[in-house]
């Protein structure tokens, strides 16, 4: 058994292993019976447990810490942060969302979201990322393999491993994202909220076109054209996109972050 099968069919407290729902470079997430609870019919959770090494562990239940805190119908829920009683590991209890990560409908789909689905996503993600801004906390690493979509296309934002409030910045720990999605200054180091706006730029340009923005074969050609280069404009890819999300793509991966204003789209009915 491998170390991410290590709770496969076992017990965690009062919860009851029952599949491997995914695998991260630091965590194992598990579907999980919870046991206490009463009926015939026992309720399914998430469990995220770290993998067996100190700085996992650290890196996982500050990732619980704060993921605690926050509550937006656009992000995944932590209802719990326990300990293993026998080897005292940390993990925790969320929401288990039945859905697919946004990157394999992406991946299947090999062509543009229609019109109304790319907007109707887009409003949810969007939202979630104002209330974090509120919150003060910089996700750092929106993408699609991080946001879980449901049947009737609700989206949950996941994956807060990079997460961190924006006054807990500092030079040594300002360094983390997904190069692709990385806005030019978080390449520089220097994150900032706009940074994860750029990112769902990033994303909504992908939805629109069925590519991403900035393509390159070696790592500093890609930095360099994220810092310099224009994307090619959405309608010459893709003439029947949505004017709104138009707009809003050119306004979210403008080089200045100051410029990243997120606007208005009309809800889709």
């Amino acid at each position: 058994m491998t170390d991410t099968d290590k709770w496969m069919n076992q017990r965690l407290n009062s919860f009851g292993v029952k599949y491997r729902l995914g695998q991260g470079a630091f965590a194992t997430v598990y579907a999980a019976e919870d046991l206490s609870a009463k009926g015939d019919t026992k309720k399914l959770v998430a469990l995220k447990v770290p993998l067996n090494e100190r700085a996992n562990i650290r890196k996982s239940l500050a990732e619980a810490e704060l993921l605690y805190e926050l509550d937006h119908p656009g992000i995944v829920k932590v209802h719990a942060i326990e300990f293993e009683r026998s080897s005292n590991i940390p993990f925790f209890v969320m929401e288990l969302i039945e859905g697919k990560p946004m990157e394999e409908i992406l991946d299947l789909n090999q062509a543009p979201l229609s019109p109304r689905l790319a907007k109707h996503l887009m409003i949810q993600l969007l939202e979630a990322l104002v209330y974090l801004e509120k919150q003060g906390i910089l996700h750092r690493d929106v993408k699609p393999a991080n946001i879980l979509m449901t049947q009737d296309f609700t989206i949950k934002l996941t994956d807060f491993g990079f997460a961190i409030r924006k006054d807990e910045l500092t030079a040594r720990n300002a360094h983390a994202g997904t190069l692709y999605y990385m806005a030019p200054e978080q390449l520089d180091g220097q994150p900032d909220f706009a940074s994860d706006r750029w990112a769902a730029g990033v994303m909504a340009y992908f939805m629109c076109t069925a590519k991403l923005p900035f393509l390159a074969t070696t790592e500093d050609e890609l930095r360099r054209k994220i810092k310099e280069d224009e994307p090619t404009p959405i309608t010459d890819l893709n003439p029947n996109a949505d004017p709104e999300l138009v707009t809003l793509v050119n306004s979210l991966l403008q080089k200045d972050p100051v410029q990243r204003v997120i606007t208005p789209l009309t809800p889709v009915k």
